[in-house]
């Protein structure tokens, strides 16, 4: 049984064990509670079906943290009884220190169980699904689908797992009936150690996820280069005089990278369909906060006078960060790769690009493919524009000895859409 979460907007819930932080995935027993909170009184015995299984495996996206007010915390007024006719207004209530942590999620969460209930159980669960409107805070708008089956998940439970996850266990409905009936807040439910399926079997690159927005116009991929330096000149904009290093990237440290998405349908016809800001592993949270939040007030961008708007990005294969992040062996540029340098010597144009690599945070590839023509149907190289016009470029293909997780920025203009790459067998007809 799988059961899936789509987030309409920002997802709001703070991590019991430090509440400045957003707690991310959504925990089990999170999701348990949405439930209880939503079952009609027939339906709430069907969720004792679920407190007696084995703990779900949970799969997800990364998700972008947000903090509202300095360090995390902003003071809001309280909402005790009115004793005065002032108290009525919310200026002059006494106001205290509150957190907010919120989150822009990468596509939907994912739990599964590996075991269906009898049908009555199934179908009392769809109709207490149906009914859930938000998971996390009230403003966490959701929309939930229960769907039998199974599919595999990023996060699994696991003995020496890397995080703990909140689960329902037996009894725990009736342990949230009484702390409710008590008007006391629920107690905490056990924990479980849950392991990232995949964290053996992939090397990681130097990014950490990615901000994605949908052009509503699209722009040919082969201007890709004036693009996304148009949308990083945008955000700079947003961000104003003090701009951090991270942002404008005049620093010798990892900054973030400002990528073109291409329409990778099979009508896709050589266009962009959305911008992305990559940004790097281990940088400064209040930094990489003011740049998220930054990105995503950025409404459009201008491009040689023209205006193209920016809004939410749709389920479109090429505007999900997973397209271009998930682990794979083999990978194809989707926009051309600029040399570093020129081959001279016995040094390869090959032997350049895996170096490359190297530079950029990945391993050396084991295979090294230039051609002029492109895998995935995007235009010949020699047709994109160069920010400076001066440098070889190619398409590439690439192998590696093990699975690399994405996004693949290589070359000398990877922070600004070139050099982009795609897992090999990820352009599908579902796109």
């Amino acid at each position: 049984m799988k059961l899936s979460v789509e987030f309409l907007g920002l997802y709001g819930a703070a991590d019991v064990t430090a509440r400045r932080q957003v707690e991310w995935p959504p925990h089990p027993d999170r999701l348990y509670q949405a439930l209880v909170d939503a079952a009609l009184p027939e339906d709430r015995p069907a969720l004792a079906w679920i407190e007696q299984q084995a703990p779900p495996d949970v799969d997800c996206g990364s998700a972008v943290a947000l903090q509202w007010g300095l360090d995390g915390c902003t003071f809001v007024p309280t909402n005790y009884p009115v004793k005065t006719l002032s108290d009525a207004l919310p200026e002059f209530r006494i106001k205290q220190a509150r957190q907010f942590p919120m989150a822009v999620p990468d596509g939907h969460v994912s739990y599964v169980w590996h075991i269906e209930p009898p049908p009555p159980v199934f179908d009392s669960l769809s109709r207490t699904v149906a009914r859930v409107t938000h998971l996390g805070r009230s403003d966490s708008l959701a929309m939930l689908v229960l769907e039998p089956g199974v599919a595999p998940c990023r996060w699994t439970a696991q003995d020496k797992g890397s995080i703990a996850m909140r689960v329902p266990r037996q009894g725990r409905l009736q342990q949230l009936d009484m702390a409710f009936a008590n008007g006391q807040r629920s107690p905490m439910a056990p924990q479980v150690r849950y392991g990232n399926a995949e964290s053996q079997t992939f090397t990681t690159g130097p990014w950490a996820d990615m901000v994605v927005m949908r052009l509503t116009k699209p722009i040919a991929v082969e201007h890709v280069a004036l693009a996304t330096d148009a949308l990083r000149r945008a955000v700079l904009s947003k961000l104003g005089d003090t701009a951090p290093l991270l942002a404008h990237g005049h620093s010798p440290e990892l900054h973030m990278a400002w990528l073109g998405l291409p329409n990778l349908s099979d009508y896709g016809d050589g266009t962009l369909l959305g911008l992305a800001m990559a940004i790097p592993k281990d940088c400064d949270p209040m930094e990489r906060a003011r740049c998220v939040a930054a990105m995503l007030t950025v409404d459009h961008i201008m491009l040689a006078g023209i205006r193209f708007k920016l809004t939410r990005p749709t389920a479109a294969m090429s505007l999900h960060e997973r397209t271009w992040s998930r682990p794979a062996s083999r990978w194809v540029s989707a926009t051309p790769v600029v040399l570093d340098r020129f081959p001279k010597g016995k040094v390869t144009a090959e032997d350049i690009v895996a170096l490359g690599c190297e530079r950029a945070g990945y391993p050396r590839p084991v295979s090294v493919i230039l051609s002029q023509e492109s895998a995935v149907a995007m235009p010949p190289a020699r047709m994109f524009r160069l920010r400076k016009p001066v440098g070889l470029h190619a398409h590439v293909e690439l192998v590696f000895e093990r699975p690399v997780k994405g996004p693949l920025l290589v070359g000398k203009e990877r922070y600004f859409g070139l050099g982009l790459f795609l897992p090999q067998d990820a352009r599908t007809p579902s796109a």
